[in-house]
């Protein structure tokens, strides 16, 4: 008796849809950023064919999606074209972007969006200058993960006495009340008045730890702006309350920088976990 074939397992039909996790797909339909979606999640108000989904559940776009019971659309097109807006927003005001769309486009003068602008990296209401925004959750995600891998440059303009020591003991600084900074160049521009500005570059160090840095020195910082993010900087032909689209080369720029500075760090990482010989060759750990 011959023994009978395997059975060939039946390829997917190509009318259905493809599965993706909930998040992720509300993400790159412009919703809500992940850690939203997931915090809708586990709040209840997201549910997917009248129940709440568990954190990574998997949908197609012919799920019943609702958001405290309003039913969600998504615009999944065959091939979305990536959307990345280069912002100048003053200090002081609000990148209100959780407001509905047309709202948030008219209050900060920014171009409709299929879902809603996204901010990567948003500074503080207090501070102000460079933003990035985008209607790709996806995108979004990617370059948020990799920020702190990119150097960022700041103008600070200072209140008080600016002394060098000061500016050394800045370059130098580690932490600020714990957390880990770190300040890659500091150059001081000393004013006749009584405002002084500096120029800093840090790496993975937010703006609000610098302002209490110099705060609990005595210094006021009293304007933050963001200059450069990575390799995509602020010109002066973009007026405040103004965006413009991001170029592709742009773009290119910043995700080839985010890819070499994160091969760099692992690297990095990897080096420090491999044991040396007393000659400062890789070697064995073990007697």
């Amino acid at each position: 008796m011959r023994p009978r074939p395997p059975r060939k397992q039946s390829a997917p039909r190509k009318d259905q849809p493809p599965t993706e996790r909930v998040q992720k797909l509300l993400s790159a339909a412009g919703i809500g950023s992940r850690r939203e979606v997931e915090r809708w999640i586990r709040e209840g108000r997201l549910q997917i064919n009248g129940e709440v989904p568990a954190l990574g559940a998997k949908l197609t776009p012919r799920d019943r999606i609702t958001l405290d019971g309003r039913p969600v659309r998504l615009h999944t097109p065959a091939v979305k074209e990536l959307r990345v807006l280069l912002f100048h927003r003053s200090p002081g005001e609000t990148l209100d972007l959780k407001a509905a769309t047309s709202r948030a486009s008219e209050h900060l003068n920014l171009p409709r969006a299929a879902g809603r602008w996204l901010a990567i990296q948003p500074m503080p209401p207090v501070d102000g200058g460079l933003e990035i925004l985008t209607d790709d959750g996806s995108w979004a995600h990617r370059v948020s993960r990799g920020v702190h891998a990119l150097t960022i440059d700041y103008v600070l303009r200072m209140r008080g006495p600016l002394k060098n020591d000061l500016v050394e003991e800045f370059r130098a600084a580690t932490d600020c009340e714990g957390e880990a900074m770190s300040i890659l160049q500091a150059d001081a521009q000393y004013g006749e008045g009584f405002n002084h500005w500096l120029n800093v570059t840090v790496r993975a160090t937010r703006s609000a730890q610098v302002r209490h840095w110099w705060a609990a020195r005595g210094i006021i910082v009293s304007r933050l702006m963001r200059v450069r993010f990575g390799p995509v900087h602020l010109s002066r032909e973009l007026p405040r309350g103004h965006s413009r689209a991001m170029l592709a080369s742009e773009r290119n720029a910043l995700n080839n920088e985010i890819d070499a500075a994160q091969s760099a760090v692992d690297a990095a990482k990897l080096g420090a976990a491999v044991p040396t010989t007393a000659t400062g060759e890789p070697g064995s750990s073990e007697d």
